[in-house]
């Protein structure tokens, strides 16, 4: 009688730990990572009437959060925020008229915020080709967006590259003109980025 009552007070316990979940058998790390602007670059190139141009960002920020103990590219989280004034081309004028375009006194910043990775290749050792999906926000005015890109991971570092085509109209943003109007550029840009988390 008394091992029945052993048995009966200590089942429970052995039933509890002896059950696992889906997914409970493989153990998650995630790992935040922070923007390194210092060794990262983010750009917008288009053009004019009478050049080429681009904008260079020279300060922007954003984490990452990823599953670094999967084999599998694991991402959960990719922010970037890139201020407007931020963006120089190297001329006042041009400058100044982007900044009033992309409405930098309401908008101040240029958001990036991750949502799913829609397919993904492992190309070698840390190194993928994916197609990763999230909204961009533009002078107020969000778009879902998706953009192929290539990923390079270790312990420590994440890099991701890539580039977008995009309008500028999509966005609300009416293409600047300079110099009395002699000086028109054109609706269509490309987003080029080089992001390098820590």
């Amino acid at each position: 009688m008394k091992n029945i009552w052993i048995f009966l007070l200590f089942a429970p316990l052995v039933l509890v730990h002896g059950q696992s979940s889906p997914g409970e058998t493989e153990t998650t790390f995630i790992k935040s990572f922070k923007l390194d602007s210092g060794h990262s670059q983010f750009l917008i190139k288009g053009t004019s009437s009478l050049h080429d141009w681009e904008m260079v960002s020279e300060s922007f920020s954003g984490t990452m959060n990823m599953d670094v103990s999967s084999e599998a590219l694991s991402i959960n989280e990719i922010k970037v925020s890139v201020g407007v004034t931020s963006l120089k081309s190297g001329k006042r004028i041009m400058d100044n008229k982007c900044y009033d375009a992309l409405k930098k006194e309401s908008h101040p910043t240029i958001t990036y915020q991750f949502k799913k990775i829609s397919s993904v290749s492992a190309t070698g050792s840390g190194n993928y080709k994916a197609n990763v999906s999230g909204t961009l926000t533009i002078a107020g005015t969000s778009k879902t967006v998706s953009i192929d890109v290539t990923i390079s991971k270790t312990n420590n570092t994440i890099v991701i590259k890539g580039e977008k085509p995009l309008k500028m109209t999509d966005f609300g943003v009416e293409p600047p003109t300079a110099l009395l109007g002699t000086l028109k550029t054109g609706d269509d840009i490309t987003i080029v980025f080089n992001l390098n988390y820590q």
